[in-house]
């Protein structure tokens, strides 16, 4: 058991209280501005548009102002989620190019714990899936769409934005209507991995 105790005090509360929410299990995405240089901007759509899907971007000169604003967001947003870690590190970054037409199938970020994508060009957005299992067994009809009642949430490929995730989470990108350039990532905990002495931790 690795959880938050949720307390239990509602019949001690005043009658017109006496119904709380407790909002369980959410799935975080983060939205990012990005303030890139038009020098390196331009650099990263030559390279991507010339040489393809290379995995390892972040070391290369022309995504350093890319990697470095990669990880101080990672970190950020991983110490706002109270994980505690040695370090960061981004395991892979790749440019994605899709002509008119193309998509991404679904997929997940295997083996990491935050992925995430930066736009240079626009064209059709990111589709995320509910990752609840049983969250599709019964789907009544909607009379408005929420973020508590839509099973797939979708977030427009604009350019200069960056988008952070869990790794786990299932997207996908449809068909776009024209030539879309993105630049996405992984990064990885260094550290401990669950608690001591429980058969399930580890040091990575």
């Amino acid at each position: 058991y690795h959880g938050t105790h949720l307390s239990k005090v509602i019949m001690e509360l005043p009658k017109e209280k006496q119904m709380r929410t407790f909002k369980c299990f959410p799935t975080l995405i983060h939205e990012v501005k990005m303030n890139i240089g038009s020098h390196d901007k331009t650099n990263m759509r030559t390279y991507i548009e010339r040489d393809g899907r290379s995995d390892d971007l972040h070391t290369m000169s022309y995504f350093k102002s890319l990697s470095s604003k990669v990880l101080e967001c990672s970190e950020k947003i991983l110490k706002d989620y109270g994980h505690e870690f040695e370090k960061l590190e981004i395991t892979s970054m790749w440019g994605n190019l899709l002509h008119e037409g193309a998509d991404h199938s679904p997929h997940t970020h295997s083996n990491n714990i935050l992925s995430g994508v930066y736009y240079l060009k626009s064209g059709s957005p990111i589709q995320f899936f509910d990752p609840r299992p049983q969250a599709n067994v019964m789907i009544p009809k909607k009379k408005t769409n929420t973020k508590y009642n839509c099973n797939v949430i979708q977030l427009d490929s604009t350019v200069d934005i960056a988008l952070f995730f869990p790794s786990w989470l299932m997207h996908w990108v449809p068909p776009t209507p024209n030539e879309r350039i993105s630049v996405s990532w992984n990064v990885l905990i260094r550290g401990h991995y669950g608690d001591p002495n429980t058969l399930q931790n580890a040091y990575i």
